[in-house]
């Protein structure tokens, strides 16, 4: 059952190698989730300050800092792409990761607070309801992750990645395909944000399975990287929904 997330495929994929050293050195549920909480304290203190930092910017005139919005994004990327490739290195990456993730979402959610006062609160409790709404449907198998819906999921995140990929491409000739406001739009998000939603499910299976084949340590913090991942991506979803106008 491989997950949509591409660090989840890529741990899944390396499964039943790392089976050595005892129970002691294999990755646990706890640790991975002891990591994770850790991961996205740190992107959520970052991103606070991020935040503010970005407010104050704007409220005095100056606008957000490019530097801090694009260093984040592309440094945030490379520093994903390193992970999955080189897992035995997420104990390191995987914080540099959450710093800067925290770093680029700050920067856009303080564009999105200034122009929707009250907008991130809401944001970020609704991506923590999403998630433990999730983990629940999954851990009492109220959903379970088949092989169709693994399929359908992962086609879903595909189509989506397309859509983001030409979106881009409109936007650079000035030009948008998908709208940005109307029920159009909000239908849109919304379907995103679903699929989003369940990817968890599939990444939540994905890491047991991964923690019963015996994968070492490390992949905690990798494992931890891959909900964080995730997590962004929801967040970033359900802040684009919650501003949208009919």
């Amino acid at each position: 059952m491989q997950s949509s997330n591409p660090a989840i495929s890529a741990m899944r994929n390396a499964a039943g190698v790392y089976n050595f050293g005892g129970v002691e050195a294999g990755a646990t549920i706890s640790g991975t989730t002891t990591k994770s909480i850790l991961l996205v304290g740190l992107t959520m203190v970052v991103g606070y300050l991020a935040m503010n930092y970005t407010l104050a910017q704007i409220y005095s005139g100056q606008g957000i800092s490019s530097l801090l919005m694009y260093g984040s994004i592309f440094g945030a990327l490379i520093v994903a792409f390193i992970t999955i490739f080189k897992p035995n290195v997420a104990p390191i990456t995987a914080p540099i990761y959450a710093v800067l993730e925290g770093g680029a979402l700050g920067t856009l959610s303080g564009v999105f607070e200034f122009q929707y006062p009250g907008i991130v609160t809401t944001a970020v409790m609704s991506t923590f309801v999403v998630v433990m709404t999730m983990l629940f449907l999954w851990k009492y198998k109220i959903v379970v992750p088949t092989q169709r819906f693994k399929s359908i999921i992962t086609g879903a995140v595909t189509g989506i990645f397309v859509l983001y990929i030409i979106q881009i491409v409109f936007s650079l000739f000035g030009g948008s395909l998908i709208p940005q406001t109307g029920p159009i739009s909000i239908i849109v998000s919304l379907i995103v944000c679903t699929v989003a939603a369940f990817s968890l499910i599939l990444d939540f299976e994905n890491i047991q399975i991964a923690v019963d084949e015996g994968l070492p340590k490390h992949f905690e913090y990798y494992n931890a990287f891959s909900l964080l991942v995730t997590i962004c991506w929801l967040y970033i979803e359900i802040l684009k929904l919650l501003s949208k106008k009919e």
